[in-house]
Formats: C-alpha cells, structure tokens, sequence
C-alpha cells in the first residue's frame, strides 16, 4: 500500500501555447513595470482615456512583437525571463529615481566602477529586484508549454508578427496627428517604455563601441607654442584645473543659494561665472565633452575619441601636464598624459571607509607643487558631491547641515535629509578649494592659479527627479547649471597681465563647457591654431596684445 505523508496535493502546473504566455508576459509588462509611462502619458494628453489607451495598446502591440520575434521555440523562456528581470531593474530606476535608461546612461553603467555602482544595489532595489524579476521570471518556467511542430511554430510566429505590426500600426493610427503631435515635444514619452527603451539604448551603445573600436586620433595644436607673457615668466607658471562632480550651482552660496554653503570661497578673491551651462549631465559625456575642442552640438563620442583634446595641447605646447584621479576615470581624456590614481589608495586618514575623499589631493599636492620647475597644469578629478553616498564625501566632523541622510536608500530618507547630505557635500568642495588655493599661494617658487568647473549637476527631488544623467532634451537645469570659477595669485594677474575687472564683466553673461578648452589657452598664452577667439573668455582681458589670433 502506498502512502502519501504530504498533507497537500502538488499544484497542477498549468499549460500554455507559446502565443498565450508572451500573451500574458506583454500584458504584464505594461502593467507592472510601465508606471512611469503611464504617467507621462496621463500628462501629455491631459487624462483623456481614450488616446491614452490607444497608445497604451500601441506599445503593448510592439512588446508583443519584440517577445514573439525574440523568443522563437527554445529561446522563449530565456528571452521572457531577461526581459522580465531586465525590465524591473530598469523600471526600478525610472519609477524611483525618474533615471532614464538611454545609450548614455548604458554608456555611463559601461564605464562605471565597482565603488560607484555598489551604492545604487540598495536592500530595496534587492527586494524589488526579487519580487517584480526574479519571481515571474520563475514563473515563466513553471508554465508547461503546448509547443505545435516546427513548421507550425514557424508559421504561427510570423502571423503573429504580422498581427502585431498591424495591431501597433491601427492603434497608433487613431488620432495620429495627436499622437505624433505628442511624440515630438514629449520625448520622454517613448524614453520610458520598459524594456524597449532600455533595449534600444542597449543596441545604440552596442553600435557605437563596434564603430569607435579602431580610430585614429586626429593632431590638434601641435602648432602650440608659448607666447611671450609666458615665455617671459621668471617663475614656473602652475595652473590647477579641478574637474568637480555632480556640483550644481543651484546650491553654491556664492551663487545666491540661501544657505552659506561657500564660505571659504567667499573669503578668497575669485572670478564666479554664475550663469554657467554643462555640456552633458553625465560623466561619460560631460567630462570629456568640456576638455575637447568641439562645442556641446559638436561633440560626440566618436570625436571625442578620435581627436586630441585640451591636455595634449598643453603638451605641445611645453606644459608638464598631469591627471590626479579620485574618481570613475578620465574617460580617455588622459590617455596621452601621465595620471595619477588616488582611489586605490588604503589611507587610513582619507580613506576610511573604503572610498577616498577629496582631502587625498591635499598632501600630494603640497609634496608636488614644492617641486615643480617648469610650467605645469594638474587637473583634479574629484569625487565632489557623487551619489546617492553623499554622506561618505566629506568626513563626519564637517557635517555642518544635519540631519543629514546617512544613507545610499534614499527612500529611507526625507527630501530634506537629502539635501543635507548633499549641501554638506558642496561645503566640503569650498573647504578643499580654499585648501588648494592656500597652498598654491604659500608656494613662492611658482605662479599659481587654479579653475574650477563641475560636470554637471543634480536633481534633488525636484519634480520627482534623483540624480543626474536624464537624456539632454529633457534635463531640468539643476542638471546643468554648473558652477565654475576662476582664481589668480597676484603673481599670476602680474605675469600673464590679466586684466580682472574684464574678466569679472564677461563672468556676468552666460557661458558653458564649451569656454573650457579656448579659455585655458588663452589665459595661458598659448598660441594656436586651435584656439577660438569667440570661445576664449579671456581674449582682450590681457593687458597687452601678446596674445596671437586664434584662427
């Protein structure tokens, strides 16, 4: 006699054709990981049910199509359970961030690193991750499928192909003028489908790698030569750029913020350009974006690339040109000078918890600056304001805002915490700033100056939005109104005759990333093809005609 000691029945699993389960995927698809959709679409056609629903079914047709094409006979369960898992990764992002998942934030995840990344893989983005992914993707192999013979599978998925593109091409059909009336000045419409936006990044990054894999990197400036101020200088001329990151001017006191969070800055005798403007609102972009000879419409990341940017200039020119890295990389831009890391680093003073802030620069930079004997230009990369971590960039005895979100979750945390955190971060910027000035100043064996420029900014919030990187058409202006500022030893103002009050004037009109490369070699006398006049902010701000054209 057989006995069953179990005190339930196993679960019949049920049994579905290939057709019924991306059927049932699609239709879950768009109604769990699509929230952010709907909700721009709710917006964009002002709550009307029906267009909203046209086009709702219009992006369910074309998910059906991708799952069906994508996932013939054995690759089904595969594609369906990617997909699935893909999709709550993404939609976890957008729904909780409002972070769009386009080629350059795929390009941004492309270059990031392990310390980075770590803190945007939060407990609640596990949990989400489990429940919304991992689950239904375990679903998906639970269901038995019902699969015909080959020939029939074959022709079933082509009818079905058909039936979708005709079912996506007659929903999109109602009220096209309306639809694509709304496509146009909503892009951020199609940007939020999941997965098929994030799909489409993906396929977008692909192609660009597979194209930039072999080039040839353009001369430019290898006219470069020192003008005569320059030449003429008694002293070695040093020139501090700092790369900061993710600092946005909306939250810099001596750019009107209604808290002090500059107060060394304001102490010191700089040139503040208000009113400047990004040239991405990522790393990948903006950085390399800002040190090349192409303005924003420009730029890409093909010509980035493939052309010789400001640092090779300065090299051409004579200049001892050097990377310090505190950050994610140079994104190529340092591929052709001497570099520095400092993340690495096991300080136990600056390192603490496994991630170097930017009082690492501090000692080396005294050590360097006491042996330089010909003119040079370090450029700091820091690690500023990055998130979600902000709390681990500064040290925890100049957390002058509190509280403060202690914290990579930020769900755990309210807006205000947030913004603490942040503000604290942009403190510590002006302390390290002040620091750097200081020491260059007490060095009387060079003539110093240093310019500071953010990437980017950050959004805090605002309108929903966390951090930075959304697509550029899109970006509100905490994510690209940056600050930059400029400072000059007297013996700098003295050597290279910089007219101040000249400069003070023009760093009252709007200026950008685009300034950046012309600007540096104009203020250094440095004579080349290569710098445009127009570009260059300090062009008739010498008081001397040394300077040669630009053209």
């Amino acid at each position: 006699m057989k006995l069953n000691f179990l005190p339930f029945r196993r679960p019949n699993r049920p049994t579905l054709t290939p057709l019924a389960l991306n059927v049932v995927a699609a239709t879950f698809i768009m109604a769990v990981y699509n929230h952010t959709f709907w909700t721009v679409a709710a917006d964009a056609y002002d709550h009307a049910l029906i267009p909203q629903l046209t086009i709702g079914l219009s992006v369910w047709a074309l998910t059906l199509l991708v799952l069906t094409v994508l996932g013939f006979r054995w690759l089904q369960k595969p594609v369906l359970a990617f997909l699935l898992i893909l999709s709550a990764v993404t939609s976890w992002y957008m729904d909780t961030l409002g972070v769009f998942i386009d080629r350059n934030m795929i390009q941004n995840a492309a270059t990031t690193t392990v310390n980075e990344a770590k803190h945007l893989i939060t407990p609640a983005f596990i949990r989400h991750v489990a429940l919304f992914g991992v689950l239904p993707a375990i679903g998906v192999y639970w269901v038995r499928l019902r699969q015909p013979g080959l020939w029939r599978n074959a022709w079933t998925t082509v009818a079905t192909a058909v039936a979708c593109v005709m079912l996506f091409a007659g929903f999109f059909l109602v009220d096209l003028k309306s639809k694509a009336t709304v496509l146009r000045e909503r892009k951020d419409l199609a940007a939020s489908i999941q997965p098929l936006a994030p799909m489409s990044g993906a396929l977008r990054y692909a192609k660009l790698m597979l194209v930039t894999r072999r080039v040839t990197v353009a001369e430019v400036g290898r006219d470069a030569r020192k003008g005569p101020l320059l030449a003429s200088a008694q002293k070695p001329v040093v020139t501090i750029i700092v790369a900061g990151e993710t600092a946005r001017a909306q939250n810099f006191g001596i750019d009107g913020y209604s808290r002090d969070t500059t107060p060394e800055l304001a102490k010191h005798d700089i040139i503040n350009f208000s009113d400047t403007e990004s040239c991405g609102t990522a790393t990948a972009t903006s950085l390399p974006c800002m040190f090349s000879r192409f303005d924003r419409r420009g730029y890409s990341f093909r010509n980035g690339i493939s052309n010789e940017n400001l640092l090779d200039v300065l090299s051409h020119a004579g200049f001892d040109v050097e990377w310090w890295e505190n950050n994610t990389g140079d994104k190529s831009i340092a591929d052709r000078v001497k570099t520095r890391r400092f993340t690495d680093l096991k300080d136990p003073e600056h390192c603490q918890q496994g991630e170097c802030i930017d009082s690492i620069f501090l000692d080396a930079l005294r050590e360097r600056v006491a042996t330089i004997e010909t003119d040079t230009v370090l450029v700091l990369h820091q690690i500023g304001s990055h998130g979600p971590a902000y709390f681990l960039r500064y040290p925890p005895e100049m957390e002058r805002f509190a509280p403060a979100c202690n914290t990579a979750e930020f769900d755990d945390c309210k807006v205000e915490q947030i913004v603490n955190a942040y503000d604290n971060t942009i403190a510590y910027t002006d302390y390290i700033l002040a620091r750097v000035m200081d020491t260059l100043d007490a060095q009387d064996s060079i003539i110093p100056a240093l310019i500071y420029v953010s990437d980017h900014g950050e959004s805090l919030g605002e309108s929903g939005l966390f951090l930075h990187g959304a697509p550029y058409f899109m970006a509100p202006e905490e994510q690209t109104h940056v600050p930059m500022l400029m400072w000059f030893s007297e013996r700098f103002k003295s050597t290279l005759r910089v007219d101040d009050g000249c400069l003070r004037n023009r760093a009252q009109a709007p200026v950008s990333h685009d300034n950046l490369f012309h600007t540096v070699l104009g203020l250094l006398d440095v004579q080349t093809r290569a710098r445009q006049v127009d570009h260059d902010l300090t062009a008739g701000c010498h008081k001397t005609a040394a300077l040669g054209p630009g053209e």
